[in-house]
């Protein structure tokens, strides 16, 4: 328990945790106020005002019959609380933090006018007595006391339990889900993308920040237990609120560098040069300023955080194991030597936040809030990959978020909030020249991946919460309106492949892709896609408490996504000449487990047991949870559907029958290795292979995940608190693709199923079918332990995840192609999924030491190996795709993730000091390190078979090595 001694006159008031019934989850906090007089019989009529230390902003109400009242929705900070009632003595100056989510008990015991003066005492528990959902807050003491090496408040996430960064894409993993199927919500806005996935902005984990880290005030993560009011997501999200002015005018300046001589070298790999930092810059700076237009009335608070970051990619034709000596005698060496060479990447990044509060008066207060980050960087940088074929990587967002509070009555209140959103991800091509790959040497010649894109979404919200003593009852609406625009080509411009350096100095290259508009439209006009898309949510939670130790949460919610109503290709008939534009993409709605009513259920129990004095918490949670499916499907079926657009793959025999028509398509020592030849249009004849062609199954559904989830915490009085947390979650209906133009396999020499060359439909290669049915299983057990204590200098959480994580297709929303390695046995496929982690130990620690008036503060995250396939570069199963054919041994399949990388384990460090100014401003000085032990664990493998390098590291395989960054920040 944590206690603080407040003064008072002749009163008696003891506040201490009590239960309270469960809140959804909202950007807000809230309380439970029961008052008593000295005997503990309730009383009613009592006057409860809470006041803002930061805004003044008022909240009065009187309590019931039963000595109890709800303040609900109450922005998150520091107040004062008062109780007064006639014939009894006054309560005052009782101070209490509200955290995001918090339910904050108020217990008061007033005593009559003839009592004597007494002290009060204010305690709140280390555990909540009244949250149902499994959840980790970082609170804003944290974000400034812990090494963060990216500026961005999303950082801090892993450093909490079953959260991970899948490798795929880039996003936040939550408890077994996929990245994709992660939710963020900002202010209580959704702050999601949903064409990709991930955060808006995020761009796959390639932008350090889109939000400062300077601007928001605390975050929760919940991987268990949300309530109806949360959705489009497998059960786990993140929730942050922004900070606001205050009565008080506060600000920052800051800058931190990386200087160049304290990183440490990354291993060579036996590559000379491929170690060099000689371009390395990492500097950040910025400011923030916030305070009163108006006091009591008006505030405002604006950040700015810039990075400015270079590293340098080191060139090296060839990999690790084997590196490339050029033969300068030869024309493909010489093309080879021409586009070579080291290059510089830049990471520079520019956000800007603002936000305006206005207290109207005490029942409407306003809130507008905007956001703008921006980042240039360079996308497709690798060791082996020609500067030419990089393109520059622009993300450039912005978000507007209006919201309005209105406490109707005492009893009813209104949450309505509006944002708007644009995201902008541009990517120019540097040459038009076909792309050149040499398997185990690497690239040059266009980049395939070049676009023009934009999105822009409306989200509208509307939230109506009735407050009882014992219950609360909240319903709501969320209308989304996105929509997109892209011009995005694939291979437009070509793109030819070698399978080793011999050939591609004989010329001659395996395989020729590139893609062709059709119905007289080139290939860039055949990518353009201009539509939009609307998702809408309804729910309704009832929060209930049975008595002093149960608290039940029951919650209903639909998710509906509506998908654009353009024509797409019907695969009713698999034979068919040509695929009619007769179908639709389907749209999905929530469906109850129960098969009666289109409802997500959910449904939480909580119990706290008097005998311990609200010590220990037992929470139970089940539920349904509904994610949305990336749009960017959509964008494929509209495009590559046999008549828009199409991609054709070429082989030798295939140039063999053309090169009469087309004499610039040659082979062998003929093959013009600086300027490959790519066609015009798409060649004709009966010698021309087919194109590929996309669709959607009719009977597609967005994923569902059902969760079930148990957890106990107990709190000591040494400042411990001990967890164990349980989940089960089953994933089902997730989205993979399926190839429905393959024949019936028979068993190759090795023992694996291979398919004929010939496909049942000789009109098209490839026809490929979006469906929902793979599926997945997680279960996880975690052991917390959390230190808090009013006087103590050290505070942490510490947390081990025991987890098996299982699925039949991992993918990450991989639009046009697939990993599973036969899409007609996908539960040979069944296995550990690409994101399990078995053991994982992640915490954090500070620990102020008083004589030195040092701060430091530890980040410790350690996972052990994911797994991997023992795969081949090559298509072994004739199933037109590369990568996904497992080695066979005596006829037996190695299997799916049967293998294991090496644990992973990093340490950050970060040691501060405060220094005392004038007018209680401060300079704090601080240096941090990352990657303090600088670990070389290997975290990524060569999987093709060819030789030595199988399971060998390369150099991108090691992560970061250690850095260090040294600070400097002015706070007033």
């Amino acid at each position: 328990m944590r206690k603080s001694h407040l003064s008072s006159s002749a009163l008696m008031a003891l506040i201490v945790a009590s239960a309270v019934p469960a809140y959804s989850q909202s950007a807000f906090s809230q309380v439970l106020v029961s008052v008593t007089d000295a005997q503990g019989k309730p009383l009613s009529g009592v006057v409860i005002t809470l006041r803002s230390e930061e805004t003044g902003q008022l909240r009065t109400s009187r309590t019931e019959s039963n000595g109890l009242f709800q303040f609900a929705n109450m922005p998150v900070g520091p107040y004062v609380a008062s109780a007064s009632k006639d014939g009894f003595q006054s309560a005052s100056g009782v101070k209490l933090y509200l955290s995001l989510n918090g339910s904050n008990p108020l217990n008061i015991r007033l005593a009559s006018v003839t009592e004597r003066t007494v002290e009060v005492f204010s305690s709140v528990s280390s555990v909540d007595p009244s949250r149902s959902s499994a959840a980790t807050m970082i609170s804003p003491e944290n974000m400034n006391n812990l090494p963060v090496a990216g500026r961005s408040f999303l950082d801090f996430a892993t450093l909490t339990p079953q959260v991970i960064v899948e490798s795929g894409r880039g996003n936040l993993a939550i408890a077994g889900q996929r990245g994709v199927n992660t939710s963020v919500n900002l202010d209580g806005a959704d702050n999601n993308e949903s064409f990709f996935g991930g955060a808006v902005g995020s761009a796959e984990g390639k932008t350090p920040f889109t939000v400062s880290i300077e601007a928001v005030r605390e975050f929760q993560v919940v991987t268990d237990g949300a309530s109806a009011e949360y959705g489009r997501m497998g059960g786990g999200y993140v929730n942050a609120v922004t900070k606001s002015g205050t009565n008080e005018y506060t600000g920052s300046l800051f800058y931190y560098k990386r200087p160049q001589n304290l990183v440490a070298l990354r291993p060579s790999f036996g590559v000379a040069g491929s170690n060099t930092i000689a371009d390395f810059k990492s500097i950040q700076q910025g400011f923030s300023f916030g305070g009163p237009l108006i006091k009591d009335k008006l505030f405002f608070f604006v950040a700015y955080d810039g990075q400015r970051k270079t590293t340098t990619n080191n060139f090296a034709w060839g990999t690790s194991s084997l590196p490339l000596t050029l033969d300068l005698t030869q024309a493909s060496d010489q093309v080879l030597a021409s586009k070579g060479g080291s290059y510089s990447v830049p990471e520079d990044s520019n956000v800007f936040f603002a936000r305006l509060d206005w207290v109207a008066n005490a029942d409407n207060t306003f809130t507008l809030r905007y956001n703008k980050s921006k980042f240039n960087g360079l996308y497709n940088n690798g060791s082996n990959v020609a500067f030419e074929t990089t393109t520059p990587d622009v993300v450039d967002t912005d978000s507007l978020v209006g919201q309005w509070n209105w406490t109707l009555s005492s009893n009813l209140l209104s949450e309505f909030r509006v944002s708007q959103s644009g995201n902008s991800l541009p990517r120019v091509a540097r040459t038009s020249i076909p792309r050149v790959s040499v398997s185990n040497v690497g690239s040059y010649g266009g980049n395939n991946f070049f676009r023009e894109y934009e999105q822009k979404r409306m989200q509208v919200q509307e939230t109506i919460t009735y407050v009882a003593p014992n219950y609360t009852i909240k319903f709501g609406a969320d209308f989304n309106k996105t929509s997109i625009f892209e011009i995005f080509a694939g291979t437009a411009n070509g793109s030819y492949s070698f399978s080793n350096i011999a050939d591609f100095r004989a010329g001659n290259w395996s395989t020729y892709d590139q893609r062709f508009g059709l119905g007289g439209l080139t290939a860039l006009q055949s990518g353009y896609f201009d539509t939009s898309g609307q998702e809408e949510a309804y729910f309704i939670q009832g929060d209930f408490r049975l008595n002093n130790e149960l608290r039940l949460g029951v919650g209903l919610r639909q998710d509906q996504q509506k998908n654009p109503k353009f024509a797409i290709a019907n695969f009713a008939n698999p034979t068919t000449t040509t695929a009619p534009l007769t179908a639709q993409i389907p749209d999905s709605v929530s469906e109850s487990p129960f098969g009666w009513l289109p409802l997500d259920p959910r449904l939480s129990l909580t119990w706290t047991p008097n005998s311990d004095q609200g010590k220990t918490v037992v929470r139970l949670n089940a539920g349904r949870y509904s994610s949305r499916t990336p749009a960017v499907f959509q964008y494929q079926v509209y495009t590559v559907n046999g008549v828009r657009a199409t991609s054709i793959r070429f082989t030798s025999a295939n140039q063999t029958s053309l090169v009469a028509s087309y004499p610039g398509f040659t082979r062998g020592t003929t093959f013009n290795w600086a300027n490959p030849y790519a066609f015009s249009s798409m060649p004709v004849g009966s010698s021309a292979p087919k194109g590929d062609i996309f669709t959607f199954d009719p009977n597609f559904k967005n994923p569902t995940t059902d969760r079930f989830n148990m957890s106990v915490e107990k709190a000591y009085d040494s400042g411990w608190t001990l967890g164990l947390n349980t989940v089960y979650a089953r994933a089902k209906q997730l989205e993979r693709l399926n190839d429905i133009n393959l024949g019936t396999p028979t068993v190759g020499s090795d023992g694996r199923k291979v398919f004929p060359s010939t496909r049942p439909n000789p009109n098209f290669a490839k026809m490929m079918m979006y469906v929902s049915d793979a599926s997945g299983i997680y279960q996880a057990i975690t052991f917390s332990a959390k230190f808090d204590k009013a006087d103590s200098p050290f505070s942490g959480q510490f947390f081990y995840t025991w987890s098996a994580n299982r699925d039949n297709d991992s993918n990450e929303r991989n639009f046009s192609s697939y990993g599973v390695q036969n899409t007609q046995d996908l539960m040979a496929d069944y296995s550990y999924a690409d994101t399990d982690r078995r053991h994982v130990f992640t915490g954090f620690f500070s620990y102020f030491h008083a004589p030195s008036k040092v701060m430091s503060g530890v980040n410790v995250r350690y996972s052990s190996g994911t797994p991997y396939s023992a795969t081949a570069g090559s298509d072994l199963n004739a199933d037109g795709i590369s990568g996904n054919d497992r080695l066979y041994w005596y006829g037996v399949d190695t299997g799916r993730n049967t293998l294991r990388r090496s644990s992973y384990t990093t340490v950050d460090l970060k040691l501060s000091r405060n220094f005392s100014l004038m007018n209680n401003s401060k300079l704090t000085l601080s240096a941090e390190v990352f990657d303090l032990f600088n670990r070389m664990d290997t975290f990524n493998f060569i999987r093709a078979l060819n030789g030595t390098t199988y399971n060998t590291p390369s150099p991108s395989s090691t992560g970061q090595t250690r850095q260090v960054q040294l600070g400097v920040r002015l706070s007033f």
